[in-house]
């Protein structure tokens, strides 16, 4: 959502409830909503049943059901119109552009590049600006090649605007580096990953599947100063599973609702910091910016069976479209161990973050059932309204880097946000490098 749609959202939501407020349906069903998003759905259904002719015949018998049902319940005792107004509001369509799903597929190591026996190697910031720092003078090989892996295990908490959910989540690295001088070099890598939301109340899923394209380029100073750049460019492919449940009426509603769509992202990353080194050991300071564009497709959800009651309540979701700044303030920690068998290298990460830029986000929808069009009428649009995300957070990554003999290289870490509101997000890192 634009800055300009962010500022006519409380206008068109108070010209949406003057309009609907005269209507004797909307002003019933809306006694029974608990959130903003319940608001609004409310309001959109009393106003499109009482038109009576501008639906499907499947959508305008769901919606007769639930409002002749709140007519007669009492708004302060009665639960079930409440339960099943909760049930029908769309709440997960704004979750493929929330923050939590943004820039996973870039978050992975390009892998771990030492500059030969006896010298550390420090992991880049967040693992995200491409590849290990170069603490020593001498030139290793003009390139080498990586696989890394990464597991991921991240939670939402449930709130008034959305559901809670668990994420699984494991991508795929491969990419290769070029050094191109004595202190720079540049590389490219391309990532695959998969990740499964299941959310709560058994309300639905989203799967979806990435391929991301890293390009970036790194320098390492003489004296400690070091700077690095990344332009990672994902495409996402999202399925959706939608259910709704809920006991209204002589037949009870249980109705899944499949939806398949795209999604893009682009992140342009730019960082830098200064390596002090005394002896073995490696404090190292940074500072980074990123800017992410991310959007998904507008799509159209299709009931698995479309006779049964509940089948009105498929929505269509338009596009979503964010962009916001992401900077991060880091100190990394190192020492280096020379054994038998190579060099290892433990390390500490610590970043604080913030973001700024994003908003709440409302995801424009309406009911697929809507015919409004039809009789020459407009289909009814309304606005459900996503949660402001916690803009202030920190991270803290612990990990082990090894040097071998004959160009092999390696690194195991573990990263975990704190302080996010809501969420909790870890993460485990995997990779081998071989120079040649």
């Amino acid at each position: 959502m634009n800055q300009v749609q962010l500022l006519l959202l409380p206008v068109l939501l108070g010209l949406a409830g003057a309009v609907q407020a005269q209507n004797p349906a909307s002003d019933r069903l809306v006694q029974f909503a608990s959130t903003r998003p319940q608001l609004a759905n409310a309001r959109a259904i009393g106003t499109l049943c009482f038109a009576g002719n501008r639906l499907s015949a499947r959508l305008q018998d769901d919606c007769n059901t639930l409002v002749g049902n709140a007519f007669g319940a009492n708004p302060t005792t009665d639960v079930s119109v409440r339960r099943a107004l909760a049930a029908i509001v769309g709440d997960n369509a704004t979750i493929p552009i929330d923050r939590s799903g943004l820039g996973r597929s870039s978050l992975t190591a390009t892998g771990v590049r030492a500059n030969g026996p006896g010298y550390a190697a420090l992991l880049a910031a967040d693992a995200q600006t491409a590849s290990l720092q170069l603490d020593g003078g001498g030139v290793g090989s003009d390139w080498s090649l990586y696989v890394n892996a990464r597991v991921d295990r991240n939670e939402r908490e449930r709130s008034d605007r959305e559901d809670a959910f668990d994420e699984d989540g494991r991508a795929l690295t491969v990419g290769f580096d070029l050094r191109t001088g004595a202190s720079a070099h540049v590389g490219a890598a391309v990532i695959w990953g998969q990740r499964e939301i299941d959310y709560g109340e058994d309300s639905g899923a989203l799967d979806t599947t990435d391929l991301a394209l890293n390009l970036y380029a790194n320098w390492q100073g003489a004296t400690g100063w070091h700077a690095e750049s990344l332009l990672a460019l994902t495409r996402r492919d999202y399925e959706q599973l939608r259910r709704i449940a809920y006991g209204l009426g002589p037949a009870a509603v249980d109705q899944r609702f499949d939806s398949r769509f795209d999604g893009e992202e682009s992140l342009l990353a730019l960082g830098g910091g200064y390596a002090w080194n005394r002896g073995a050991s490696t404090l190292d300071p940074y500072l980074r910016v990123e800017v992410v564009d991310a959007s998904s497709d507008g799509y159209t959800e299709v009931s698995r069976t479309p006779l049964a009651v509940g089948a009105g309540w498929a929505m269509e979701v338009d596009a979503l479209d964010e962009t916001f700044t992401r900077g991060v303030l880091g100190l990394r920690a190192a020492h280096a161990f020379s054994g038998g068998s190579g060099v290892w290298t433990p390390y500490l990460d610590l970043s604080w973050i913030g973001v700024s830029g994003l908003d709440a986000q409302a995801a424009q929808v309406r009911y697929a059932g809507d015919r409004s069009d039809a009789v020459a009428q407009s289909r009814l649009n309304f606005l459900l309204e996503a949660d402001k995300e916690d803009n202030r957070y920190g991270s803290a990554a612990l990990g082990l880097s090894a040097q071998w003999a004959n160009g092999w290289s390696g690194f195991a870490g573990y990263r975990q946000n704190f302080s996010e509101n809501r969420y909790r997000q870890a993460q485990f890192d995997f990779g081998l490098r071989r120079e040649f």
